[in-house]
């Protein structure tokens, strides 16, 4: 098995607020202005299996169109309360029939699910059976109690629900996480013996208020080996989205190996 990973959060158009993004030109947050620009920058990625959180479905369509005369085919699921957007899986690979859109359990402060999901796509690569989940963490304040974080709850059930009842299978996590490198979420996934790709040379994945952060994690089954692509230098100031990086957050890709 020998094959190209990549996660990115594309920014739903839902979500852009102009004053959230100071150094970016105006005209990039249109609504589907950035639409081929984005296909633009995963195309460039080269990688066999894209995993994308915050599309939104005519982002999807977009991308569908652009991405299949590249020998790409894609499987999308939107989040539930009413959420505009969700996660998508592009690939270029055969895949085992059907996908699972997997709803976390945990609620919102008025009692109601979260509608957040981690959608799952299985693959068959060289006779082995590859599992991809891609998901889009929920944030939660930083002060928060961690059993009360509702990033971990959603974590931790993923873990529990879908990687500990098929322990067989060769894994990949991946998605933005909405934590940092050796926080307990990020720790929680290291703990069921899954591989961060970018273990000892993370680098910023987001500027979000001014603050430069690796919150963005691409994790595997320790069968496998990763060489992890160099990012982008950002920094505080960097603009994003930009016609170079078309959404708020980097792409992060690995090759990997067994």
């Amino acid at each position: 098995m020998d094959l190209r990973i990549a996660s990115y959060n594309i920014l739903a158009d839902a979500y852009v607020k102009p004053e959230w993004f100071p150094h970016t030109p105006a005209d990039l947050l249109r609504p589907r202005s950035r639409d081929a620009l984005l296909a633009r920058r995963i195309l460039a990625l080269d990688a066999d299996i894209v995993c994308l959180q915050e599309v939104e479905p005519d982002s999807f369509a977009a991308l569908q169109e652009a991405l299949a005369p590249r020998g790409y085919a894609g499987v999308m699921a939107q989040k539930q309360q009413g959420r505009p957007d969700g996660c998508a899986v592009f690939h270029r690979l055969d895949r085992s029939p059907g996908h699972r859109a997997y709803y976390f359990s945990d609620r919102l402060e008025d009692g109601r699910v979260s509608g957040h999901l981690a959608l799952v796509v299985d693959f068959d690569v060289g006779g082995a059976r590859l599992r991809v989940a891609c998901t889009h963490l929920r944030w939660d304040r930083p002060d928060r109690p961690v059993e009360q974080h509702q990033g971990m709850q959603q974590a931790t059930e993923l873990i529990n629900e879908l990687l500990r009842k098929d322990p067989e299978a060769l894994w990949i996590v991946c998605g933005d996480f909405n934590a940092r490198p050796g926080e307990p979420l990020v720790q929680a996934f290291e703990a069921t013996g899954l591989r961060d790709a970018y273990a000892g040379q993370h680098q910023p994945t987001c500027n979000a208020n001014g603050e430069p952060k690796a919150i963005d994690f691409l994790f595997h089954s320790s069968a496998l080996r990763a060489w992890p692509d160099r990012l982008p230098a950002l920094d505080a100031r960097t603009p994003l989205p930009s016609e170079q990086e078309p959404s708020d957050h980097l792409p992060i890709s690995a090759r990997l190996h067994r």
